[in-house]
Protein backbone atom coordinates (compact mmCIF):
# COMPACT_ATOMS: atom_id res chain seq x y z
CA UNK A 1 0.00 0.00 0.00
CA UNK A 2 1.33 3.48 -1.01
CA UNK A 3 0.94 6.57 1.24
CA UNK A 4 0.72 10.34 0.07
CA UNK A 5 3.11 13.09 0.65
CA UNK A 6 2.08 15.41 3.17
CA UNK A 7 0.10 18.69 1.35
CA UNK A 8 2.08 21.31 3.40
CA UNK A 9 5.56 22.26 4.91
CA UNK A 10 7.81 20.57 7.16
CA UNK A 11 11.42 21.03 7.94
CA UNK A 12 11.93 17.87 9.62
CA UNK A 13 9.95 14.53 11.22
CA UNK A 14 10.52 11.77 13.71
CA UNK A 15 8.67 9.04 15.62
CA UNK A 16 6.45 10.97 18.32
CA UNK A 17 8.16 8.79 21.13
CA UNK A 18 6.19 9.67 24.72
CA UNK A 19 4.77 12.36 23.17
CA UNK A 20 1.95 9.77 21.29
CA UNK A 21 3.06 6.13 20.83
CA UNK A 22 2.22 4.77 16.93
CA UNK A 23 2.73 8.50 15.82
CA UNK A 24 5.33 10.50 14.47
CA UNK A 25 5.53 14.22 14.92
CA UNK A 26 6.59 16.78 11.92
CA UNK A 27 7.79 20.33 12.56
CA UNK A 28 7.86 23.44 10.24
CA UNK A 29 10.53 26.63 11.05
CA UNK A 30 12.44 24.76 12.89
CA UNK A 31 15.42 21.86 12.52
CA UNK A 32 14.80 20.26 15.57
CA UNK A 33 12.08 18.27 17.87
CA UNK A 34 12.79 18.40 21.48
CA UNK A 35 11.74 15.09 23.39
CA UNK A 36 8.55 15.02 25.47
CA UNK A 37 8.53 16.54 28.62
CA UNK A 38 9.30 14.00 31.91
CA UNK A 39 6.31 13.35 33.97
CA UNK A 40 8.03 14.18 37.21
CA UNK A 41 7.31 17.99 38.66
CA UNK A 42 9.46 20.43 37.48
CA UNK A 43 11.85 22.16 39.63
CA UNK A 44 13.48 25.53 39.72
CA UNK A 45 17.30 25.22 38.23
CA UNK A 46 20.47 27.87 38.77
CA UNK A 47 19.25 29.60 35.76
CA UNK A 48 15.82 30.36 37.55
CA UNK A 49 14.37 28.40 34.54
CA UNK A 50 12.25 25.17 35.23
CA UNK A 51 14.14 22.90 33.49
CA UNK A 52 12.68 20.43 31.31
CA UNK A 53 9.63 22.31 31.81
CA UNK A 54 10.15 25.42 31.07
CA UNK A 55 6.79 26.71 29.16
CA UNK A 56 8.73 29.62 27.37
CA UNK A 57 10.89 27.47 25.66
CA UNK A 58 9.53 23.83 25.03
CA UNK A 59 6.29 23.92 22.79
CA UNK A 60 2.71 23.29 24.22
CA UNK A 61 -0.18 22.27 23.33
CA UNK A 62 -1.96 24.41 20.91
CA UNK A 63 -5.67 26.13 22.86
CA UNK A 64 -7.73 28.31 20.83
CA UNK A 65 -8.38 30.19 23.83
CA UNK A 66 -4.79 31.11 23.99
CA UNK A 67 -3.62 31.20 20.37
CA UNK A 68 -0.76 33.70 20.90
CA UNK A 69 1.70 31.40 23.20
CA UNK A 70 3.06 29.73 19.67
CA UNK A 71 4.36 33.83 19.11
CA UNK A 72 6.73 33.68 22.50
CA UNK A 73 10.09 34.72 21.78
CA UNK A 74 12.56 32.01 22.37
CA UNK A 75 16.45 33.83 23.31
CA UNK A 76 18.13 35.20 20.62
CA UNK A 77 21.98 34.66 20.41
CA UNK A 78 22.54 38.56 21.94
CA UNK A 79 20.14 37.27 24.74
CA UNK A 80 22.70 39.04 27.34
CA UNK A 81 21.21 42.30 26.18
CA UNK A 82 17.42 41.02 25.72
CA UNK A 83 15.63 42.23 28.89
CA UNK A 84 13.09 39.48 28.33
CA UNK A 85 15.46 36.87 28.25
CA UNK A 86 18.45 37.74 29.21
CA UNK A 87 20.37 35.30 31.95
CA UNK A 88 20.70 35.88 35.38
CA UNK A 89 24.00 36.66 37.54
CA UNK A 90 25.15 38.36 40.97
CA UNK A 91 25.90 41.76 39.29
CA UNK A 92 22.30 42.35 38.84
CA UNK A 93 22.22 42.89 42.85
CA UNK A 94 23.61 44.96 45.12
CA UNK A 95 24.35 45.04 49.26
CA UNK A 96 22.20 46.82 50.94
CA UNK A 97 23.89 49.99 52.12
CA UNK A 98 21.69 49.80 55.42
CA UNK A 99 20.88 46.28 56.15
CA UNK A 100 23.21 43.53 56.71
CA UNK A 101 22.26 40.23 54.86
CA UNK A 102 20.11 42.17 52.66
CA UNK A 103 20.53 43.13 49.04
CA UNK A 104 18.85 45.36 46.40
CA UNK A 105 18.33 45.07 42.70
CA UNK A 106 20.91 47.30 40.45
CA UNK A 107 19.73 50.50 39.90
CA UNK A 108 20.25 50.18 36.38
CA UNK A 109 19.21 46.40 35.78
CA UNK A 110 15.62 47.85 37.55
CA UNK A 111 15.31 50.95 35.20
CA UNK A 112 15.87 48.43 32.30
CA UNK A 113 12.61 46.50 33.60
CA UNK A 114 10.93 49.86 34.38
CA UNK A 115 11.34 50.78 30.85
CA UNK A 116 10.55 47.39 29.25
CA UNK A 117 7.36 47.10 31.25
CA UNK A 118 6.03 50.34 30.43
CA UNK A 119 6.88 49.21 26.54
CA UNK A 120 4.79 46.16 26.72
CA UNK A 121 1.90 48.19 28.30
CA UNK A 122 1.85 50.58 25.51
CA UNK A 123 1.90 47.09 23.04
CA UNK A 124 -0.89 45.52 24.49
CA UNK A 125 -3.49 48.72 25.28
CA UNK A 126 -5.28 48.78 21.61
CA UNK A 127 -4.99 45.12 21.30
CA UNK A 128 -6.51 44.75 24.80
CA UNK A 129 -9.52 46.70 23.30
CA UNK A 130 -9.42 45.90 19.89
CA UNK A 131 -10.12 42.27 20.78
CA UNK A 132 -13.17 42.64 22.62
CA UNK A 133 -15.17 44.37 19.70
CA UNK A 134 -13.42 41.55 17.34
CA UNK A 135 -16.66 38.89 16.92
CA UNK A 136 -14.12 36.44 15.66
CA UNK A 137 -11.89 36.00 18.41
CA UNK A 138 -14.98 36.07 21.29
CA UNK A 139 -13.05 32.32 22.44
CA UNK A 140 -9.85 34.11 22.85
CA UNK A 141 -8.73 35.08 26.48
CA UNK A 142 -6.09 37.93 26.41
CA UNK A 143 -3.36 37.91 29.22
CA UNK A 144 -4.93 40.05 31.78
CA UNK A 145 -3.44 37.55 34.37
CA UNK A 146 0.50 38.42 32.88
CA UNK A 147 -0.57 42.22 32.38
CA UNK A 148 -1.19 42.29 36.56
CA UNK A 149 1.52 40.10 37.56
CA UNK A 150 3.80 42.38 35.73
CA UNK A 151 3.15 45.18 37.79
CA UNK A 152 3.51 42.93 40.69
CA UNK A 153 6.80 41.48 39.56
CA UNK A 154 8.07 45.08 39.36
CA UNK A 155 6.54 46.06 42.66
CA UNK A 156 8.68 43.08 44.34
CA UNK A 157 11.72 43.41 42.43
CA UNK A 158 12.41 46.77 43.81
CA UNK A 159 12.27 45.61 47.40
CA UNK A 160 14.85 44.07 48.98
CA UNK A 161 15.87 40.63 48.79
CA UNK A 162 17.25 38.16 51.91
CA UNK A 163 17.94 35.33 49.25
CA UNK A 164 19.33 34.75 45.83
CA UNK A 165 16.64 32.41 45.06
CA UNK A 166 13.92 34.71 45.66
CA UNK A 167 15.98 37.60 43.62
CA UNK A 168 15.79 35.20 40.72
CA UNK A 169 12.40 33.69 40.64
CA UNK A 170 11.35 37.68 40.25
CA UNK A 171 12.74 38.22 37.56
CA UNK A 172 12.36 35.23 36.12
CA UNK A 173 8.28 35.43 36.70
CA UNK A 174 8.61 39.16 35.65
CA UNK A 175 10.18 37.79 32.35
CA UNK A 176 7.85 35.00 31.71
CA UNK A 177 4.58 37.75 31.94
CA UNK A 178 6.28 40.13 29.87
CA UNK A 179 6.85 37.58 27.10
CA UNK A 180 3.42 36.28 27.06
CA UNK A 181 2.10 39.80 26.78
CA UNK A 182 4.50 40.33 24.09
CA UNK A 183 3.18 37.16 22.22
CA UNK A 184 -0.04 38.45 22.58
CA UNK A 185 0.87 41.67 20.96
CA UNK A 186 3.25 39.92 18.27
CA UNK A 187 0.30 37.68 17.20
CA UNK A 188 -2.32 40.19 16.94
CA UNK A 189 0.09 42.55 14.90
CA UNK A 190 0.02 39.61 12.39
CA UNK A 191 -3.52 38.62 12.89
CA UNK A 192 -4.68 42.28 11.36
CA UNK A 193 -2.11 41.84 8.15
CA UNK A 194 -4.76 38.40 7.63
CA UNK A 195 -3.90 34.23 8.06
CA UNK A 196 -2.02 34.73 5.00
CA UNK A 197 0.35 36.96 6.21
CA UNK A 198 4.25 35.57 5.29
CA UNK A 199 6.68 38.07 7.18
CA UNK A 200 10.00 38.27 5.37
CA UNK A 201 12.21 37.34 8.31
CA UNK A 202 10.87 36.32 12.26
CA UNK A 203 12.84 35.68 14.75
CA UNK A 204 12.35 32.29 16.20
CA UNK A 205 9.27 31.29 18.19
CA UNK A 206 8.31 28.98 20.68
CA UNK A 207 5.81 27.38 18.82
CA UNK A 208 2.91 24.97 19.29
CA UNK A 209 1.63 21.28 19.13
CA UNK A 210 -1.13 20.45 16.92
CA UNK A 211 -3.38 17.58 16.40
CA UNK A 212 -5.32 19.62 13.91
CA UNK A 213 -3.67 19.55 10.06
CA UNK A 214 -5.19 22.95 8.98
CA UNK A 215 -3.92 25.14 12.04
CA UNK A 216 -0.59 23.69 11.27
CA UNK A 217 -0.50 24.20 7.68
CA UNK A 218 -1.67 27.67 8.88
CA UNK A 219 1.05 28.73 11.32
CA UNK A 220 3.83 27.37 9.08
CA UNK A 221 2.71 29.74 6.62
CA UNK A 222 2.92 32.21 9.11
CA UNK A 223 6.94 31.60 9.76
CA UNK A 224 5.74 30.31 13.30
CA UNK A 225 7.62 27.16 14.99
CA UNK A 226 4.75 24.69 14.44
CA UNK A 227 4.59 21.29 15.11
CA UNK A 228 1.87 18.30 14.19
CA UNK A 229 1.39 14.60 15.83
CA UNK A 230 -0.23 12.52 13.20
CA UNK A 231 -0.29 8.67 12.89
CA UNK A 232 2.32 7.06 11.64
CA UNK A 233 0.90 5.33 8.85
CA UNK A 234 -0.64 8.90 7.81
CA UNK A 235 1.57 9.79 4.77
CA UNK A 236 5.09 9.11 3.26
CA UNK A 237 7.80 11.35 4.23
CA UNK A 238 10.81 11.98 3.29
CA UNK A 239 13.70 9.82 5.06
CA UNK A 240 16.06 12.61 4.44
CA UNK A 241 14.19 15.01 6.75
CA UNK A 242 14.25 12.35 9.71
CA UNK A 243 15.69 13.48 13.25
CA UNK A 244 16.21 12.17 16.41
CA UNK A 245 14.17 13.76 19.30
CA UNK A 246 16.60 16.01 20.95
CA UNK A 247 16.86 15.42 24.76
CA UNK A 248 15.74 19.14 26.43
CA UNK A 249 19.14 20.38 27.80
CA UNK A 250 18.22 22.36 30.37
CA UNK A 251 17.75 19.22 32.18
CA UNK A 252 21.68 19.09 32.59
CA UNK A 253 21.95 22.03 35.15
CA UNK A 254 21.90 21.97 38.24
CA UNK A 255 19.04 21.93 40.43
CA UNK A 256 18.80 25.23 42.70
CA UNK A 257 15.63 23.79 44.89
CA UNK A 258 12.67 22.07 44.50
CA UNK A 259 8.83 23.45 45.38
CA UNK A 260 9.49 24.69 49.09
CA UNK A 261 7.57 23.89 51.94
CA UNK A 262 6.90 27.12 52.84
CA UNK A 263 6.56 30.17 50.12
CA UNK A 264 8.39 33.54 50.93
CA UNK A 265 7.00 34.75 47.45
CA UNK A 266 3.39 34.56 45.88
CA UNK A 267 2.83 30.69 44.33
CA UNK A 268 2.87 31.73 41.06
CA UNK A 269 6.52 32.22 41.07
CA UNK A 270 7.01 28.59 41.62
CA UNK A 271 6.08 25.62 38.86
CA UNK A 272 3.13 24.26 39.79
CA UNK A 273 2.51 20.66 40.68
CA UNK A 274 -0.06 19.43 38.55
CA UNK A 275 -2.23 15.88 37.58
CA UNK A 276 -0.60 15.87 34.28
CA UNK A 277 2.29 17.38 33.34
CA UNK A 278 1.87 17.55 29.00
CA UNK A 279 -1.82 19.09 29.50
CA UNK A 280 -1.95 21.03 32.54
CA UNK A 281 1.29 22.44 33.37
CA UNK A 282 1.77 25.68 30.99
CA UNK A 283 -2.27 26.55 31.51
CA UNK A 284 -1.49 26.18 36.02
CA UNK A 285 1.50 28.09 35.42
CA UNK A 286 -0.06 31.43 33.49
CA UNK A 287 -3.02 31.28 36.08
CA UNK A 288 -5.91 29.62 34.23
CA UNK A 289 -6.03 26.22 35.55
CA UNK A 290 -5.69 25.06 39.25
CA UNK A 291 -2.69 23.60 40.97
CA UNK A 292 -2.24 20.76 43.18
CA UNK A 293 -0.02 22.52 45.79
CA UNK A 294 -1.43 24.96 48.11
CA UNK A 295 0.07 28.50 49.14
CA UNK A 296 1.62 28.22 52.61
CA UNK A 297 3.60 31.52 52.87
CA UNK A 298 6.34 31.81 55.66
CA UNK A 299 5.64 33.74 58.71
CA UNK A 300 7.83 36.81 57.44
CA UNK A 301 5.54 36.85 54.22
CA UNK A 302 2.60 36.54 56.01
CA UNK A 303 2.94 39.33 57.98
CA UNK A 304 3.64 41.56 55.32
CA UNK A 305 0.63 40.13 53.41
CA UNK A 306 -1.58 40.98 56.63
CA UNK A 307 0.04 44.46 57.09
CA UNK A 308 -0.54 45.15 53.01
CA UNK A 309 -4.21 43.85 53.75
CA UNK A 310 -4.80 46.08 56.60
CA UNK A 311 -3.85 49.13 54.82
CA UNK A 312 -6.19 48.13 51.99
CA UNK A 313 -8.73 48.01 54.34
CA UNK A 314 -7.75 50.98 55.99
CA UNK A 315 -8.20 52.97 52.70
CA UNK A 316 -11.22 51.88 52.07
CA UNK A 317 -12.70 52.67 55.49
CA UNK A 318 -11.05 56.09 55.00
CA UNK A 319 -12.36 56.31 51.42
CA UNK A 320 -16.30 55.27 52.10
Amino acid sequence: MSYPSPPYHYTCWGPAGDWRRGHVILAANVDTIPSSPPRHQAAVMVDGLWGEHEWTLYPQPYRSESPYLAWLRLPSKNAVSDTLTRPLHKGMWQAHPDKSNLHLVDPGVFSEFKDKVEEVKAAVMDPFHEILNDSRFHHVLPPKVAYGRSFVALDRLEMDFGAWRDFVEVVRGLQRNLLELMAFADWWCDVQQGYEFQPPFRAPTRGSIFDDENLYAGHARCSIAAYLIIPNDRFLLDPDKRVTLLPRNSSRMDVMSVQPLAHSLHLWYYPPRVGDVYADFETAARGYAERLDAFNPTKEFKRALDKLKNKKADEGTFLF
